[in-house]
């Protein structure tokens, strides 16, 4: 069931449970992309391949104002929260939802909530680790920030129309969404039937604008899990922010990606997922059953790298 967290200075934010605090000390905040919410993580956690993982502790996810299936449309004097405002605004959503100081974080985040628990991780010591999806710690660049405005602008003006589907399948699937025609299909119908444009352009509006905060992952602490695909649109964003990381880093980046890495490849995601964890001492006694998959796993390192990212989808040994 959801639960709804209001907030004084940025409205609502709905919030899905899924485990039992009581009975697990970690807990694992999942935060969406543009264009997507909760569900996208639900969906993943259902796989057969997450079961291990699901059975270990709690998920939370946080939906971005507005972001939740069938919302109704934000007023319109609502100042939607910068991307650091969303950041900042976890610890009271965690106080609320019934976190203790006592329960362990994980964070997990796509695209834009990639980047907004990155910026949660600089001040928040509690965390043991980072998965981060197709995130960016540099400011959006000419063509992205063009691209994002004329989104923002056809969903506050049209509402839900092709050019703005276009951009989102883009931004979700790279340049080969026709190989995924199925899931092509339902994300289609879930932008035209569940999304409120209105709301979801303030939210793009918001991603667009945000500011660079690559000198600040010297404030990282905790080990981070990076993962894209070879063929991604965020490829070069990912490599960027991989070369300025100075703690414990991974790379998740197999070949034949071209977007949404959750959708396209869950097995290895699922397998990396569980190896990283086991890394940071979660998960102990949790077998791999396709440990070819963790060769696609990056090297880790405790200094910062120069190196190209394609280095990192070859075998290492550990």
């Amino acid at each position: 069931m959801p639960t709804t967290v209001y907030t004084e200075n940025h409205g609502a934010f709905q919030c899905f449970l899924q485990g039992n605090l009581t009975t697990h000390k970690v807990v694992c905040i999942t935060y969406h992309d543009i264009g997507l919410n909760h569900s996208s993580y639900v969906d993943f956690l259902n796989t057969p391949d997450m079961a291990a993982i699901k059975t270990r502790m709690c998920f939370l996810h946080i939906n971005a104002p507005g972001q939740q299936d069938n919302a109704e449309k934000l007023a319109e004097n609502y100042h939607f929260p910068t991307m650091q405002q969303l950041a900042d605004v976890i610890p009271y959503i965690l106080k609320e939802i019934g976190v203790t100081d006592n329960h362990d974080l994980l964070g997990l985040g796509e695209g834009a909530g990639a980047n907004i628990l990155l910026r949660f991780a600089f001040a928040n010591p509690r965390m043991l680790g980072l998965i981060l999806l197709e995130c960016s710690s540099t400011a959006a660049g000419f063509k992205e920030w063009g691209q994002e405005k004329v989104a923002s602008w056809n969903l506050t003006h049209r509402g839900m129309n092709q050019m703005a589907e276009r951009y989102l399948l883009w931004h979700h699937l790279g340049t080969q969404p026709d190989e995924k025609l199925d899931y092509v299909k339902s994300y289609r119908a879930s932008l035209y039937e569940r999304m409120n444009a209105h709301n979801l352009a303030l939210f793009i509006d918001r991603f667009t604008n945000r500011n660079n905060i690559t000198l600040n992952l010297k404030d990282i602490k905790c080990p981070v899990l990076l993962a894209t695909g070879k063929k991604s649109p965020h490829y070069k964003e990912v490599e960027t922010l991989h070369e300025h990381l100075t703690c414990d880093k991974n790379i998740l980046a197999p070949d034949g990606v071209y977007g949404d890495i959750k959708e396209e490849s869950p097995s290895k995601l699922a397998e990396s997922m569980v190896l990283f964890l086991q890394g940071i001492h979660l998960l102990s006694g949790v077998p791999l059953l396709r440990l070819h998959h963790t060769a696609e796993l990056g090297e880790t390192s405790t200094k910062p790298r120069s190196d190209s990212m394609n280095a990192y989808d070859q075998p290492h040994k550990h």
